[in-house]
């Protein structure tokens, strides 16, 4: 469950919803496990007050999280249907069908909200997306010349589109209008890198394949203390099944900034990553004011945010990009036994866009995980890891921000 979290997750609910008792019985019921039961208080909540609009993003999670992806696409389209009128209902629940992926139900229920709100840009948005994930690139094309006219001009999912369906010139033409208004948006800048990639220009080079951007950095730290550590992640793991709108396939992701926490073992682990940090920072090519990460400033880093993911048996992450932040982490805690028949089953990859991208355009780099090693890269490199047959993996990652006011 999350207060809100548009790039990543925060997968609980968060003490800050005004509540009061209702919300604390639910965050505890979800941190034992209930969460049928914590589903049940909130979905009475939001009966009790139909305003409360982060409630139905809480509530359609939690439907997620029972396992039941139909009844989180059936609850979040009717109460879109039952709450005519109220924009901001609307809009939180046709953003989570998205994206999660029902784009038919969005399209179902995208003129009941226009007979009352008209033809905003966010629903025109919404619709073209729908387009182009179906491939109907006619309509889709159609879609975002309108939104461009209703003032959606720079937009990611067009460029998303444009790259998608071969027109990659026309993707960075876009994508450079959007990160010179958008300069700390790292989804701007791998999608350029992308079309740039794919047209064979040199600023791919520049942007991307640089030495010292991505830095493998293996702590020293006592099987002992990694042991502890694992045991310590499992019992955050809570939930059942991965977050709707995240990157990982056949595991979990755990709740709020983990390294946050106040546990020995979390304590210890942050302060060995700060040290990382900063000799990372110390081996970065030379400022260019230009590029989305050697302009920043290098004095302080500030941890951002912090999760752990635990996946199992067939767990992967799809190639995806961190929108918010200057550099992101990933740290070896538990990793499954060596598959034979693939070597390279679980690896990190640097590089490869995402295959509904369509870009069949392979990894940059790919990095074989080791227990006690961190992979420290730029936010808005693609990454993404492979399938591995049987086992546990567990990790902890975090995005940084490199000066104060990014």
């Amino acid at each position: 469950m999350t207060a809100q979290r548009p790039h990543r997750s925060d997968y609980t609910p968060s003490p800050a919803l005004p509540r009061g008792q209702g919300v604390d019985g639910a965050i505890a019921l979800y941190a034992a496990g209930d969460i049928e039961g914590a589903l049940a208080i909130v979905v009475a909540m939001v009966d009790a007050d139909p305003d409360w609009t982060e409630g139905y993003r809480t509530a359609g999670e939690l439907l997620w999280q029972c396992g039941t992806p139909d009844a989180f696409a059936d609850w979040l389209s009717h109460a879109v249907r039952r709450n005519m009128g109220k924009a901001d209902v609307a809009v939180t629940c046709l953003r989570m069908l998205s994206d999660a992926g029902f784009h038919s139900v969005v399209e179902d229920v995208l003129p009941v909200v226009r007979s009352w709100a008209g033809d905003h840009l966010f629903f025109t948005m919404l619709a073209a997306v729908a387009a182009s994930e179906r491939g109907d690139i006619e309509r889709a094309d159609a879609l975002f010349a309108r939104a461009g006219e209703q003032g959606g001009t720079l937009a990611l999912p067009h460029v998303s589109h444009l790259i998608k369906y071969g027109r990659a010139g026309q993707a960075a033409d876009l994508a450079e209008q959007y990160v010179e208004a958008h300069p700390n948006n790292q989804t701007g800048w791998g999608l350029l890198g992308t079309a740039w990639r794919i047209m064979g220009h040199p600023r791919h080079e520049w942007l991307v394949d640089r030495p010292g951007l991505v830095r493998c950095i293996d702590m020293d730290v006592e099987p002992e203390a990694l042991t502890a550590l694992a045991a310590r992640l499992r019992t955050l793991h809570v939930a059942r099944t991965h977050p709707f709108d995240m990157s990982l396939r056949g595991g979990t992701q755990t709740a709020g900034k983990i390294l946050e926490r106040q546990e020995p073992e979390l304590t210890s682990l942050r302060l060995g990553f700060f040290s990382a940090l900063y000799r990372y920072v110390a081996g970065l090519p030379p400022e260019d004011m230009r590029h989305p990460l050697l302009g920043r400033r290098r004095g302080t880093v500030t941890l951002s945010d912090s999760w752990s993911v635990r996946l199992l048996d067939g767990g992967y992450h799809v190639s995806h990009i961190h929108p918010v932040g200057s550099l992101s982490a990933a740290f070896y805690a538990v990793l499954p036994p060596p598959c034979e028949s693939n070597p390279h089953a679980g690896w990190l990859t640097i590089g490869a866009p995402p295959v509904d991208l369509n870009t069949g355009l392979p990894p940059l780099r790919m990095i074989e995980p080791k227990l006690g090693r961190l992979v420290l890269f730029p936010s808005y490199m693609w990454h993404g890891t492979l399938p591995f047959p049987q086992g546990e993996r567990i990790t902890v990652a975090f995005d940084t921000l490199l000066s104060p006011d990014d």
